[in-house]
């Protein structure tokens, strides 16, 4: 039985081929890391904007509630006690001190609604557990061959509670930021989020079924200092290890005033 040919161990054109081959993976593995780290410095960018933004919010805020909200209150205080000593002996100066007191509640009012359109849209007057919700119907929109699951403990809202701006922000984006990171690298079907709520404490739980924890460099990469930046501003901390089901899983307490 005659044997197929084989190209002989010398031959030159296989080794082109060869180099060929070897030169385009080494190309495509080039582009790829060019690839990643440009992804890795927009993200640092957009990390950078988003702390500098959110510092532009915090002294702009502040200006509007210690400052003007302030004055406005003691203009109203004034023009009250105005209103209550003119009332029987100058009925008309009574009368422009009680305009003085509306006008000075309007310019409340429109600093209150200043400082909500400041604060993002999801957390506006809602807190955690309603920005939580909004957060997971928008990513069942976006994904919807994904499953996303939303535990709440109490479950009732009033029980839930209020906190400060800060800290309802907070929680809301370390949420958004590991959500993003299961949909975005680790290939996860389904994602669990839970929120429990202590006299103290908020504990946060992120939760997927995704490939697991990435090798070290990038376990420790923008996404994750973006979590523990956010939490160390209100003085909680922010981890991340290998879930149940195998897949990454966030974990972060933050302090509950």
């Amino acid at each position: 039985m005659t044997q197929p040919n084989k190209p002989p161990a010398g031959n030159p054109e296989h080794a082109r081929r060869l180099e060929r081959t070897e030169a385009e993976r080494d190309e495509a593995l080039r582009q790829a890391l060019i690839a990643e780290q440009q992804r890795d410095m927009a993200r640092e960018l957009a990390l950078q904007f988003e702390r500098e933004a959110e510092d532009l919010r915090r002294v702009f805020t502040g200006l509007l509630n210690d400052e003007l909200a302030g004055h406005a209150t003691a203009l109203k205080s004034l023009a009250a006690t105005f209103e209550g000593r003119l009332a029987d002996r100058e009925p008309s100066l009574a009368q422009l001190a009680s305009m003085m007191v509306q006008s000075t509640d309007s310019m409340l009012a429109a600093i209150r609604d200043a400082v909500g359109q400041v604060r993002p849209a999801q957390h506006a007057a809602a807190g955690v557990p309603d920005g939580l919700r909004a957060l997971v119907s928008d990513w069942r929109l976006r994904k919807p061959a994904m499953r996303f699951e939303l535990l709440l403990e109490p479950a009732d809202d009033t029980a839930f509670g209020l906190a400060s701006p800060d800290l309802e922000t907070a929680a809301c984006r370390i949420v958004a930021e590991a959500i993003g990171n299961a949909v975005g690298h680790a290939r996860a079907s389904m994602v669990v989020v839970s929120a429990r709520r202590t006299d103290s404490l908020l504990t946060l739980q992120i939760s997927d079924d995704g490939r697991g924890l990435p090798r070290r460099n990038m376990a420790e990469g923008p996404g994750l200092r973006a979590m523990r930046e956010l939490a160390d501003r209100c003085r909680g901390r922010v981890w991340i290890a290998t879930g149940e089901s195998g897949g990454a899983e966030v974990l972060a307490e933050l302090p509950w005033p």
